[in-house]
């Protein structure tokens, strides 16, 4: 293995670890997938998150970045609009592409923790995000 590659497992592994004891310590929610010993994906949400969601869930805003972080991996964030009028985050997850089926586990796991319907979803025009959208 690479010095680069086992600098990105360590750190991966650290996060999987700082979610797992942040979603217990705070009655959050977190799910990771790992695929050949290593981790392909990771969502997740803390109970203010989920507070934040639940009460201003209305307008969501669903963005992607691509590969722009330490573990280069594409990042799904959610956000809404909060009553004072600012942008807060409400769910993220770390996927391993942008194919549909990574934005499907993810989204399922948004859905598992959302109470009712959202009003308007707002997102870009990634393509394998918007292809079941009618």
């Amino acid at each position: 293995m690479e010095n680069k590659e086992i600098d990105t497992v360590k750190w991966c592994n650290n996060l999987v670890k700082l979610l797992k004891a942040g979603a217990l310590k705070r009655c959050g929610f977190y799910k990771t997938k790992i695929a050949n010993g290593k981790l392909d994906s990771i969502c997740f949400m803390s109970k203010r998150m989920k507070k934040v969601l639940n009460s201003f869930k209305d307008v969501l805003i669903i963005d992607t970045s691509h590969k722009v972080n330490r573990f280069n991996m594409p990042i799904l964030d959610v956000a809404v609009v909060n009553n004072l009028g600012k942008t807060v985050c409400c769910f993220f997850a770390l996927l391993p592409n942008h194919k549909y089926v990574s934005f499907i586990w993810a989204l399922n796991h948004f859905k598992s923790q959302i109470t009712g319907t959202p009003g308007v979803i707002f997102s870009d025009e990634e393509e394998a995000l918007t292809k079941d959208i009618e």
